[in-house]
């Protein structure tokens, strides 16, 4: 860690330095968007038992012991959905050093030429 301006700052995994603000900037979308993602899960888990989509509601209101069913049904989606807002959030920040589209796209005015053979003696 070496100190700039009054700030601390490290290195990331991927090489690029980040400051003590920018790291608890990240730590606090990843939170809250993980936050909101697994109310999500729950309120659409929520929304699966009082409709009782594919009968699951009554299964579970006719079990003796409904509680762990009902507690893997609300943490199965609580995490499946926040951890999808969190990942969506990562992959919507916007990073400087972008430099315009790319990814690995073939620019569409290289043709490559493949030799095809046609068999007409189909049985």
């Amino acid at each position: 860690m070496v100190p700039i301006r009054g700030l601390l700052v490290g290195t990331a995994p991927n090489g690029v330095e980040m400051t003590k603000r920018a790291e608890r900037q990240l730590i606090s979308i990843l939170l809250w968007n993980a936050l909101g993602g697994a109310m999500l899960g729950v309120l659409f888990a929520a929304f699966l038992l009082y409709w009782d989509v594919a009968g699951i509601g009554s299964l579970i209101a006719a079990s003796d012991r409904p509680w762990p069913a009902i507690l893997l049904l609300f943490g199965g989606f609580a995490v499946t959905f926040g951890s999808a807002v969190c990942g969506t959030a990562i992959m919507g920040q916007r990073d400087d050093r972008d430099d315009g589209p790319g990814g690995g796209h073939r620019d569409p005015g290289e043709l490559i030429p493949i030799e095809l053979r046609i068999r007409r003696d189909r049985r």
